[in-house]
């Protein structure tokens, strides 16, 4: 991973964008995969750390455009499109500020509410209804559009997690586990589903509200959005989700619980983040006892 300091983001914008004075400057957040810093305190600047990160955010750009009238909530519209410089080696993006707060951010009470709900279900109906074959022009390469290569895909991240993980867990982890992804990939009935446009990371750190109006304000970080299982998203708002629910739904929804820790963990091994490292090892022991 890449060591840069504010001074190469700043010249990254600087030297791109000269007609753009930087009259403040706020770090945001730092995620996985990026990094966000909040410009003149109304863009937001999302700087890529590796080239795989950089790749998903260009897709954004393409995509997100033609994405926003169609859905009911405001999503990241890019103004400025950054290229590679001597400072910063990745292309990187600048949106409209959204204003609101990260749901996980929020006081369990807020969390345990129903009001930001409805919002989302209304969200991820509309979403899931946008044509996967514009998604895969903008894309430009394959994606997942029947339930069988989605299923192929888990089934080579399955090889990844014998291979990787294994060697991390208990003799008793790996044989529960075994048994658990043998048992689900073997009955087909299970991801007999209809491929649809997904978020794929739809969980409360991208979802923003305003807790004074209760109003769900925005939804963020779009990189790893694909075409895959609308049950990936949708989870435990299905009360509010007016997409088709199939026959191995609830299955599935099952699976992706049991199995969250997994794709996380492959993904900071392979871009050697150890720091993350315990932390969801954590999580995998209390899914399934060491």
């Amino acid at each position: 991973m890449l060591k840069l300091t504010e001074k190469n983001y700043h010249a990254a914008i600087t030297e791109n964008f000269p007609q753009l004075p930087i009259e403040t400057w706020e770090p945001l957040c730092e995620g996985w995969a990026n990094r966000t810093f909040l410009v003149n305190q109304r863009i937001v600047f999302r700087f890529p750390k590796h080239q795989v990160a950089a790749h998903n955010l260009v897709r954004e750009m393409c995509l997100l455009p033609e994405l926003a009238p169609t859905v009911p909530l405001p999503i990241p519209q890019y103004l400025y499109h950054g290229q590679p410089t001597q400072h910063y080696p990745f292309t990187f993006g600048g949106y409209a500020f959204i204003n609101g707060t990260p749901l996980n951010q929020c006081s369990p009470q807020v969390q345990s509410a129903t009001w930001w709900q409805p919002p989302l279900g209304d969200f991820l109906t509309a979403l899931h209804r946008f044509p996967i074959d514009r998604v895969q022009d903008l894309f430009e390469f394959d994606v997942y559009t029947t339930s069988q290569t989605w299923q192929e895909g888990i089934t080579k991240m399955w090889g990844k997690i014998r291979t990787c993980i294994f060697p991390r867990l208990t003799h008793r982890q790996q044989e529960e586990i075994t048994t658990y992804f043998e048992q689900v990939m073997a009955n087909p009935s299970i991801f007999s589903f209809t491929p649809v446009f997904i978020h794929q990371d739809f969980y409360s750190h991208n979802i923003l509200v305003d807790v004074d109006t209760e109003t769900v304000t925005g939804i963020i970080d779009w990189g790893t959005c694909t075409v895959g299982d609308p049950a990936e998203d949708v989870g435990d708002l299905i009360a509010y989700y007016d997409g088709v629910i199939d026959d191995g739904w609830h299955s599935r929804c099952a699976f992706y619980r049991r199995t969250a820790p997994f794709p996380d963990l492959l993904y900071v091994l392979e871009h050697n983040q150890q720091e993350k490292v315990a932390s969801i090892m954590g999580k995998i022991d209390a899914l399934w006892t060491p």
